[in-house]
């Protein structure tokens, strides 16, 4: 049951990683009409997707363990 969390932490990254404008337009669905994000908000967020397929890792790896 715990390794869901890991999972969804895998996925989140990914989609982080890969498709950071399909999370923007999620996230401003309500507040912004044709917007687009900014560059430093699609670096930033790779880096957290970076960030989570690490962490989800080292949680997969320590839980083995």
């Amino acid at each position: 049951m715990d390794y869901i969390w890991i999972v969804v932490l895998i996925i989140l990254g990914l989609a982080m990683l890969l498709k950071p404008e399909i999370l923007w337009k999620i996230e401003n669905i309500f507040t912004v009409k044709n917007g687009e994000p900014t560059d430093l908000y699609l670096a930033l967020m790779r880096i957290g997707g970076i960030f989570f397929i690490g962490a989800s890792m080292i949680v997969f790896i320590v839980s083995i363990i």
